[in-house]
């Protein structure tokens, strides 16, 4: 048997151990500003680009109208059945999944995912909104870039990914590129949008996230200054 005086030589180590996933990372912050930063930026630019290229230029908008008119006669005998699902996607249907969301993040004690989840749909629809009005589109009673349908589609999906657990993210991960791509296709299919609506929809995606996933890494910096 240990003696007491064997036992206070020994260090101290916790009975149950921190899980992997729960881990204090050093320099993780860091990861994650430099990350962030790299996908807010790409965000921009793609979301800039697809403007420039496929709206404020005459031949790329020549290019991007004739894409949708080809994948607009591929699916045009699933026309009406795309129109139904694409209706599906409303105001009620976006907020009750995103309630489910939150409240899945918010069991496993992720509050941070829950309300980045959150934002970042509401963010991105707010933005792509703005866009949408501020954006002037040639020959065109109003501007389409970027789809909301595709934006709100793909927030949910990075949104589910974040509140899940590891274990069930490539499934989750699955089934949302196949929602995603879906999406995608539909709204070219129904004539609501073009492929550059469609490019600038990820990009702003992307730049919402990489400014969620900045401010978390700022965030982390500071914790663990605090600690």
């Amino acid at each position: 048997m240990a003696t007491a005086g064997t036992l206070a030589e020994r260090p101290t180590v916790p009975l149950r151990p921190l899980s992997p996933g729960r881990a204090p990372q050093p320099g993780g912050w860091a990861v994650r500003v430099v990350g962030g930063v790299l996908l807010a930026a790409a965000g921009v630019v793609v979301t800039a680009a697809s403007w420039l290229l496929l709206v404020a230029d005459a031949g790329g908008r020549r290019l991007d109208h004739a894409l949708m008119l080809a994948v607009e006669d591929r699916f045009s005998s699933v026309q009406d059945e795309l129109l139904g699902l694409l209706r599906l996607v409303d105001v009620a249907s976006v907020g009750l999944v995103l309630v489910v969301i939150a409240a899945i993040a918010l069991l496993r004690r992720r509050p941070w995912a829950a309300a980045a989840g959150v934002v970042l749909v509401l963010a991105t629809q707010a933005l792509t909104q703005v866009l949408k009005s501020a954006l002037p589109r040639e020959g065109a009673a109003e501007n389409s870039l970027p789809s909301g349908h595709v934006t709100v589609i793909t927030a949910l999906v990075v949104a589910a990914l974040l509140a899940l657990p590891v274990a069930l993210r490539w499934v989750a991960g699955l089934v949302g590129v196949v929602l995603v791509a879906g999406a995608s296709v539909s709204v070219m299919a129904v004539g609501w949008h073009r492929p550059g609506d469609v490019i600038a929809a990820f990009g702003v995606v992307a730049a919402v996230g990489g400014a969620l996933l900045l401010v978390d890494g700022v965030r982390r910096a500071a914790t663990g200054r605090l600690r």
